[in-house]
């Protein structure tokens, strides 16, 4: 099911630093998409970029990222979700593309859980989760798509993680994980971009099976906190 309120444009800058409108759209991810992002983007991010810790390089935490593998996550976490005792629901993967001519072009990567079953402070219940997440570097902009780079992608895929759990007739409140390969530059993007809330190390296990260690790599909105950041959209223009 696609997103029943997606951001439909976002800002980017021409050449005078005036900013503009740019028209996206959100749409499911298919093998296509993952294989055209892996294809074309990710050799971009992988050669101009690395991991927390090379100081030659610019930090980005999804160097060496395999979005069909990820795709590939989804569908094993969607047959998990029938096993008796499993109390998280099925998960999404989905773009944000241009338009580039005749074809639409990935220009955001996410894979979520609208619906996971985890423990925040204390508190088990359903969250949105985001799970995946990428955005094109601006070297795709200026060497591939030849325009100004599109700004606020990363933020626009948190919010269609809360769309998604709307959608599905929950609050909003997100639970997502950051990549410790990104480093302070990461932490300090949900922190103090998002205003996204970081768990406690003595927060305990995130959920039953797969998340149990290193709870201080997770960020959190409560569902007022999701709602107010996707104001932020809602214009959706």
């Amino acid at each position: 099911m696609p997103l029943q309120r997606p951001i439909a444009s976002l800002l980017a800058s021409d050449a005078s630093g005036i900013p503009f409108q740019v028209k996206v759209s959100v749409v499911p991810m298919t093998k296509a998409l993952a294989r055209q992002w892996h294809e074309s983007v990710q050799p971009i991010v992988d050669n101009h970029y690395s991991h927390e810790g090379f100081a030659s390089q610019k930090v980005r935490a999804d160097v060496g990222w395999r979005w069909p593998n990820y795709l590939k996550l989804v569908a094993i976490h969607n047959y998990l979700t029938r096993m008796p005792g499993n109390a998280s629901e099925k998960g999404k993967a989905m773009c944000v593309v241009v338009s580039k001519g005749e074809q639409k072009f990935p220009i955001g990567m996410l894979s979520l859980v609208p619906k996971l079953h985890c423990n925040v402070q204390g508190v088990e219940r359903q969250r949105a989760f985001t799970w995946y997440l990428s955005d094109a570097p601006a070297e795709l902009y200026e060497q591939f798509l030849r325009q100004p780079t599109i700004r606020g992608v990363a933020k626009a895929l948190i919010d269609c993680t809360i769309q998604a759990a709307l959608d599905e007739g929950d609050d909003g409140a997100l639970l997502l994980h950051a990549d410790p390969n990104g480093g302070r530059k990461l932490v300090d993007f949900y922190t103090s971009s998002c205003k996204m809330r970081r768990l406690s190390p003595k927060n305990g296990i995130v959920t039953a099976i797969w998340r149990r260690r290193r709870p201080d790599e997770y960020f959190h909105f409560t569902g007022a906190d999701a709602q107010a950041f996707s104001a932020l959209y809602d214009h959706r223009c």
